[in-house]
């Protein structure tokens, strides 16, 4: 095996495993600034860039509020909830990222677990003059808005870090494609019901939007750049392997192919 087929074979792997690791911006990166303590990591096509608060003026309110942004690394189902789409998917990824950011600016190491419940249940209700829509939602990204006991902030192995990667949210992303147009007169209510009582939190659809803008689209989605990245590896690795082939024959056959005669140029003297 010659060099020139070594080589390519050596910049197909490296460039494939560039690609397949994670695409353009595709893996996690982190870089922190100590300057304003920006936090901003990358996954898939959609960057998180927090500011140090997010200022917002209710309907009602004469002045801005200054709302909790977290911080960190946000979990895997933030991504996913940004990334699925569909109608609620802005408003879903503020919302996870709105609940992060309360249980921040509390005492983390107790406001991050939250202790599930197998009775409990809860939705999300858009509502405005006109109409009302509902998604059903896991109970753990409204972990901020339930009233919790003492008691259920001690450590609890079967509670839930709201922040761990392993979270799937998969039954609970909506399967709609239409985007819902959201306006400063809509709100969101949001409902905990169990088996003995029901509770209802109220929060300005607009102020989630604001918490979802935060994740911004970065890079090309994974569904374009891997087909188009095997097939550009395939077609490199065939013009190489073509190459080499034609060049190992061409190797192979003598430069003087013809039969020559011997003389015999001593019997001419």
């Amino acid at each position: 095996m010659n060099i020139p087929y070594i080589a390519c074979i050596f910049v197909l792997v490296a460039f494939a495993e560039a690609k397949i690791s994670g695409g353009p911006r595709g893996r996690f990166d982190k870089h922190l600034n100590s300057t304003n303590h920006h936090v901003s990591a990358r996954h898939a096509h959609y960057s998180y860039h927090p500011p140090l608060r997010i200022y917002f003026l209710c309907r009602h309110c004469s002045n801005f509020v200054a709302y909790p942004v977290f911080h960190g690394l946000p979990p895997t189902y933030v991504y996913k909830y940004r990334e699925f789409g569909g109608r609620f998917s802005e408003l879903l990824t503020g919302l996870s990222l709105y609940n992060l950011g309360r249980a921040s600016a509390e005492h983390w190491e107790y406001s991050r677990y939250y202790p599930m419940k197998a009775d409990e249940k809860c939705c999300m209700q858009v509502v405005d003059r006109k109409h009302s829509e509902e998604v059903k939602v896991p109970c753990f990204i409204l972990s901020t808005f339930v009233e919790r006991s003492p008691e259920s902030f001690l450590p609890d192995p079967n509670a839930l870090d709201i922040s761990s990667p392993q979270i799937d949210i998969r039954p609970f992303l909506p399967h709609d494609s239409s985007t819902l147009k959201v306006t400063r007169d809509q709100d969101c209510v949001l409902w905990h019901n169990n088996t003995l009582d029901k509770h209802r939190y109220t929060v300005p659809c607009t102020l989630l939007i604001q918490y979802s803008d935060t994740m911004k689209p970065s890079g090309i989605p994974v569904y374009v750049w891997l087909p188009s990245t095997l097939a550009l590896v395939i077609t490199i690795y065939m013009f190489c392997h073509c190459c080499c082939k034609r060049r190992i024959k061409k190797e192979s056959v003598p430069i003087n192919s013809g039969l020559i005669q011997p003389r015999d140029y001593c019997t001419n003297y």
